[in-house]
């Protein structure tokens, strides 16, 4: 059971929301060199990742288990693991990581609270996944921005460039949550879900992913300079790649990141 209890953290699949907290927290680290700290921030950060995971692993099992592709992904989908189980495990993970966040500072730990509920609601009850526009805006702020914050708050402070970068992150979390969805488009479609793409059908979600995409890429590269941020519209040129689009954000994240730190 522990296997597949671990398994069903999905924790590979995470790394990248892992990825946008340790960038929080490279850029506030040397305003606060804590190391012991840091260390419990890095580690409950990941418990929260797996939590997220874990806990809509268990209530997607009643769809996942008609699609045999995500029974490897989903050991309570596949019947590894039985929903109980699923739910107290998730449950102790969590708890841990609520205990590490609770010995940082009180901005920390309510950060870290309001992630953990909101990921709590986004897969069960009331499913905020489920709903339509409230799926992508839920989803943007507690595997996006929120992530984010947890980690650039460590020095007790926000500067402007790190809100700045929490709004790009915001933006780009709601562009790759609408990708999610629109990869699954005519499967959510076929099973009669609403999911903010089929509510406002595939073009409508395919500019959105631009616009905010393009939105993200501005606000980073005006952040360096006003005018370079009238570059991000040209995201328009390769709105078919989407690999493209990650890349360009990655590289600014890391000129960001750098910059702070050297």
């Amino acid at each position: 059971m522990l296997k597949a209890a671990f398994k069903n953290t999905r924790i590979l699949d995470g790394r990248a929301f892992i990825g946008i907290g340790l960038l929080g927290l490279a850029m506030s680290f040397s305003s606060n060199p804590d190391v012991y700290d840091a260390f419990i921030l890095v580690v409950s950060l990941i418990l929260y990742v797996a939590y997220a995971f874990a806990i809509n692993n268990c209530f997607d099992a009643d769809t996942d288990s008609l699609n045999p592709a995500k029974w490897d992904k989903n050991p309570v989908a596949s019947g590894e693991l039985s929903f109980r189980a699923g739910v107290i495990s998730s449950t102790l993970i969590i708890l841990v990581g609520i205990f590490l966040a609770s010995t940082l500072g009180r901005g920390e730990f309510w950060i870290y609270v309001t992630m953990v509920a909101l990921a709590t609601v986004y897969s069960a009850p009331p499913r905020l996944k489920a709903r339509p526009i409230i799926d992508v805006l839920s989803h943007g702020i507690f595997f996006g921005v929120l992530p984010f914050l947890y980690g650039a708050y460590f020095d007790g402070i926000l500067t402007r460039g790190e809100i700045t970068i929490a709004v790009a992150v915001l933006l780009y979390s709601f562009a790759l949550e609408l990708r999610n969805h629109l990869e699954d488009y005519e499967s959510d479609l076929r099973a009669g879900l609403k999911t903010t793409p089929i509510v406002l059908g595939r073009e409508a979600s395919e500019t959105l992913v631009v616009v905010f995409s393009a939105l993200s890429l501005v606000l980073l590269l005006a952040s360096f300079n006003f005018a370079l941020g009238a570059l991000g519209v040209a995201v328009y040129g390769f709105k078919d790649n989407y690999r493209l689009m990650d890349a360009g954000v990655v590289a600014l994240l890391i000129t960001h990141l750098l910059g702070t730190v050297v």
